[in-house]
């Protein structure tokens, strides 16, 4: 549409152990992350905190892994493993897509990482050899894919052949697997020429749309955009005639109806290039396709690689023959089509708008009539479809000045969704987006418009928003969030859920509240094993985030798997339940003020790990398990208990945490390394660092301190004991050496005798017979010469077992040193009522 001038005034706009916390398992890759269905491949795994592995979990059943073995020799009596190594196999029948797989060990399971599984005919290779120069490139086989690592300041080179006019997309996934790499792609022709290239198609991964201008070779490079490198810069590559689907028009549609959808991509089996559609100046096929649109609503339960908000749409997937999926919506309200070219387009409510930001700077603006007193949700989605996109809404009313001129009057105006990032900065997963969404109540029949803008410098075909102005249609989503403990802003780090002998962790939970829902939402964690609690959370009111508390007994058996984690509310006259999605950071960093650089993403599966090798340092308790009641402007004291098992040292920091509408500087209390209680005191006053108002909510305590800490001892001892066995066995073989020696020595004396003995016989039959006895001295000498060439062997071998073993010995001792380590700790949620100061009389 075109820009109107009564709208000039629109501005168009890590490693856990190396900060000090308990140890804590990160999985930081998985090489290679790809398989074929119906194939078994070996993979290494790398991370941190990753002790004694023992199996891969995968999102999948149909995804197993053994551990690579290797066989027992005269060294070793046992078949032992490979440390990091296992054969993951890929059932015949597991659908081509992307999992999830974490590793289990000491620690339990560890955090996630994607793994792609391919369809069984689709030829898979591994990079192999230099191949960092066009002259060095690397033959691409038709139609196969190809896992490679970047290396530091290097491109990798490939080559492959095409036809005149032959449409190919290369595809390549690294971000989107959780790789590090930030690739810029390249297409050349065999004179150096480039032709092609993309950086940032899908987020920070590049795509390329190549049709070859003559029949030959090309040549495809692959480089860090600053030139990083390492195991945790890979990728996949294809090449590829396979259609692709870039979007779906209308983004959504009615649930429950058959509805008719125009596919937009490249490669369409039956597409049409008839329509002239194109984005970034390639031309992009439609096909059109009738759908029955399910008629329950809900979120895909797959791997999504997009910020959570995103993931967390509810929609359902459809591909075309041998096409990745795309997501189309579920529409709140009826749909309707925007009208391009017009400046102002009528429409009746309620209504979902399917629209476009064609170009930069585009305003699309919807005139529609309200009744005094209807109130109306407006919920733009646009950046949550992975758009780049930046939408701004604005609502007007129209009136007419005394000469019978339009007037437009500013109702409401809204840029962005409410943050989830705490004002603390001591919370980093990413569950905000840039969709804007707001309301608005008509104070009088009449006309009302609405425009939207997109604030970003961008604008295509592709550039989808849905507009749905609608009544209110409550409802809630829950995210579930585990990252690790913060003490200080600037640095965030993954952390897989693990809670150790009468000990405590927290999941944070988020509340996606729709349409001013302010129901009561019980949060509870089912599936929890034997010796692990969970009292429910309550969300209440407007509360939008809270932490569930698990709590371990003192004899909590091992465990590790999944557990459900779900919110109950009453929305009108029914009681519905929603399942909480878990989501995580992808790779820690430090943040340094921009929280929004932290990448994250939901998980597959919710999960949960016990230790029963280790105890937790202490445990926090308010002394009371009661509703604590305080009035606005009062303050409240509420004492709590504090258990050690022996190993604090120094003072334990207990603070309130998370208690909605308190920004930032929670009251504290300072608990001695001796004492066992403390308060912590909270006024009720409201000011800058505390939005208190009346109400009922939960909060924890959150104790952070210090304790003398042990890693993985019995590693330590299992390894002193192989090096003492080793170092025994380095013994015999030196004394089997020794005596293999002395063998040589009274042979070659032997052999000395016998030589003597046949040159002095006195005829030619004493001679025949002292040859026979030289001949039997020469062979037991290359007896004893073999022997001991064996037994030298066997010495090199052992002693390469002994330096192994010693370093192996002392790097599990360096781990087990007692340390002063910090930990965490929290209490069950406290309940506090508060309730407005009384009037004066």
């Amino acid at each position: 549409m075109r820009f109107l001038r009564s709208l000039i005034a629109i501005a168009v706009l890590t490693p856990s152990l190396s900060f000090g916390f308990l140890p804590n398992p990160d999985l930081l890759t998985i090489s290679p992350a790809v398989a074929k269905a119906g194939s078994s491949v070996e993979v290494s795994c790398n991370g941190t905190d990753l002790d004694e592995l023992r199996d891969l979990h995968f999102s999948h059943p149909g995804i197993k892994a053994e551990p690579v073995m290797q066989p027992a020799d005269e060294f070793h009596p046992e078949p032992r493993p490979v440390d990091g190594k296992f054969t993951v196999s890929v059932a015949a029948d597991v659908a081509p897509g992307i999992y999830e797989v974490r590793s289990l060990g000491y620690f339990g399971l560890s955090t996630a990482r994607p793994f792609m599984v391919l369809p069984a005919d689709r030829e898979l290779i591994q990079e192999e050899g230099d191949h960092s120069t066009r002259e060095t490139a690397m033959a691409i086989p038709g139609e196969a894919g190809i896992n490679g690592t970047l290396d530091g300041g290097k491109f990798d080179w490939y080559r492959f052949s095409a036809k005149k006019g032959e449409r190919l997309l290369l595809h390549l996934w690294a971000e989107r697997m959780d790789s590090k790499a930030d690739v810029i792609m390249a297409v050349a022709d065999v004179e150096g020429r480039e032709l092609e290239n993309s950086r940032h198609h899908f987020e920070r991964d590049p795509f390329i749309d190549f049709t070859a201008p003559a029949d030959g070779d090309y040549f495809i490079s692959l480089n860090d955009a600053i030139y990083s490198g390492g195991r945790e810069y890979f990728y996949h590559l294809r090449v590829t005639h396979d259609p692709h689907i870039d979007f779906v028009f209308p983004p959504a549609g009615m649930p429950g109806q058959k509805q008719k959808f125009t596919l937009f991509g490249r490669n369409l089996p039956g597409g049409s290039l008839g329509e002239n559609w194109e984005v970034e100046g390639k031309p992009l096929e439609t096909k059109e396709v009738e759908l029955q649109v399910p008629t329950e609503v809900k979120t895909p339960e797959g791997f999504s690689w997009t910020i959570p908000r995103s993931g967390m749409l509810p929609g359902f997937e459809y591909a075309l023959e041998d096409s990745d999926p795309v997501r189309i919506g579920f529409a709140t309200a009826p749909v309707v089509t925007e009208q391009a070219d017009a400046e102002e387009q009528k429409i009746t409510l309620p209504v979902e708008i399917a629209g476009r930001f064609d170009e930069p700077g585009d305003v699309d603006v919807f005139r529609f009539s309200a009744k005094k007193g209807q109130t109306f949700w407006i919920d733009v989605v646009s950046h949550r479809l992975g758009v780049l996109a930046d939408p701004y809404v604005l609502i007007e009313k129209v009136g007419k000045d005394k000469d019978g001129a339009e007037t437009f009057t500013k109702v409401v105006e809204n840029d962005d969704l409410p943050s989830f990032y705490g004002s603390d900065s001591l919370d980093d997963l990413n569950a905000d987006s840039l969709d804007p969404g707001t309301s608005f109540t008509a104070d009088a029949d009449g006309d009302y418009r609405i425009a939207l803008v997109n604030q970003s410098a961008g604008g295509s075909a592709a550039h989808l928003y849905r507009l749905a102005v609608r009544e209110a249609s409550p409802d809630f989503q829950l995210l579930a969030d585990t990252e690790l403990t913060k003490t200080i802003n600037n640095d965030a780090y993954p952390n897989a859920p693990l809670i150790r002998r009468n000990g405590s962790m927290i999941y944070r939970i988020i509340a996606f509240r729709r349409d001013g829902f302010e129901g009561d939402i019980t949060v509870t964690a089912k599936g929890l094993p034997k010796g692990v609690t969970a009292e429910p959370l309550v969300l209440s009111g407007k509360t939008d985030q809270g932490f569930l508390t698990l709590w371990s007994t003192p004899d909590a058996p091992a465990w590790s798997g999944t557990v459900d984690i779900s919110g109950v509310a009453r929305i009108g006259d029914k009681e519905v339940t929603r399942a909480a999605r878990s989501a995580s950071i992808i790779w820690g960093r430090r943040v340094f003020g921009n929280q929004a650089q932290v990448r994250s993403r939901l998980d597959c599966e919710t999960v949960l790990s016990v230790m029963d090798t280790e105890i937790n340092p202490t445990r926090v308790a308010a002394k009371e398990n009661k509703v604590w009641t305080v009035e606005m402007n009062q303050s409240l004291e509420i004492p709590f208990t504090v258990a050690d098992d022996g190993t604090r040292t120094g003072n334990l920091q207990v603070e309130v945490h998370g208690f909605p509408g308190m920004l930032r500087s929670p009251p504290t209390a300072t608990v001695a390394e001796k004492a066992k209680e403390g308060t912590v005191k909270i006024d009720f006053k409201p000011n800058g660092n505390f939005k208190a108002e009346p109400g009922r909510y939960q909060f924890v305590l959150q104790g952070i301190g210090n304790a003398k800490y042990r890693q993985n001892p019995a590693a330590a001892e299992r390894a002193d004991a192989e090096l003492k066995r080793i170092e025994a066995l380095l013994k015999t073989v030196t004394g089997d050496l020794e005596k293999a020696k002395a063998t040589v020595a009274q042979a070659e004396k032997d052999l000395a005798s016998a030589t003597q003995a046949e040159a002095a016989a006195a005829d030619d039959a004493a001679r025949a017979a002292k040859k026979k006895e030289t001949e039997a001295a020469k062979a037991a000498v290359d007896a004893a010469k073999k022997a001991q060439a064996d037994n030298e062997a066997k010495l090199k071998q052992a002693e390469a077992l002994k330096t192994a073993a010693e370093k192996t010995a002392k790097a599990a001792a360096d781990k087990a040193k007692e340390k002063s380590t910090q930990f965490a700790t929290y209490s069950l949620p406290i309940t506090v009522e508060v309730k407005p100061e009384p009037e004066k009389k």
